[in-house]
């Protein structure tokens, strides 16, 4: 089996990823197609590797190791992520279409890329008597549910069966991700992918198996680190 190099991450529901600074639009690449910047996804599945820890203490230094220690942002984690977001074919395509395209169509297409993946959505702050407050309307670009984000994999040394695992039960345990999450945005499936995956469910749910143990299709590692 060759190991993974890639990480998906599927929408169950509108998702918010946003770009630097106060940026409330979904954040884009250089051709208009939206992403999950690498540090947010890093962030979630660090995040996700805590709780699977909760029945693998003794984990926690290999945890430490894929994605650095809490608070650090040097070089000492292993673990190597890109952003997630269109597929390698898919950004060539758009790359392509939009090669010597001259302002202001070259605009124009970059933003209808961005359009044709979200969706705007409208809010408002609501005051103590639950009718929404004057001048506080707010609008977002999500992304659609059922988009899949992808994000290469690489590693600055070789990873251990420890460090497989640990990653894959910290993909299972991730299941949101963005803003709004606590009202019901940002619901997905990340999973592992290597070349010629036909199923990353049951790939993601091997490596997260303990050794000697072969996962059962179906299961795998909720957000409070239990098998479920």
């Amino acid at each position: 089996m060759s190991a993974p190099d890639r990480v998906l991450v599927r929408l169950a529901s509108p998702a918010l990823f946003t770009g630097s600074g106060g940026a409330t639009d979904a954040a884009t690449d250089e051709h208009g197609l939206p992403h999950l910047p690498r540090h947010r996804l890093a962030a979630c599945l660090r995040t996700g590797a805590e709780a699977a820890l909760v029945l693998t203490p003794h984990l926690a230094g290999v945890a430490d190791e894929l994605f650095g220690r809490p608070g650090s942002h040097g070089p000492d984690r292993i673990l190597r992520l890109g952003h997630a977001g269109a597929d390698q074919q898919t950004r060539a395509v758009v790359a392509r279409a939009l090669a010597g395209r001259a302002e202001p169509e070259h605009s124009t297409l970059r933003r209808a890329l961005t359009r044709v993946r979200t969706v705007v959505e409208t809010s408002t702050a609501v005051g103590t008597d639950g009718a929404p407050e004057p001048g506080h309307l707010r609008t977002h670009r999500a992304l659609l549910p059922g988009t899949t984000l992808t994000a290469a994999l690489t590693w600055a040394r070789t990873p251990s069966p420890d460090h497989w695992l640990v990653l894959a039960r910290a993909c299972l345990a991730t299941d949101r991700i963005g803003a709004r999450i606590r009202r019901g945005r940002g619901r997905v499936e990340v999973r592992l992918a290597a070349p010629g995956t036909t199923d990353p469910d049951a790939l993601t749910l091997a490596l997260a198996a303990p050794p000697g143990k072969e996962a059962d299709p179906g299961r795998g590692t909720g957000p409070d680190g239990e098998e479920v």
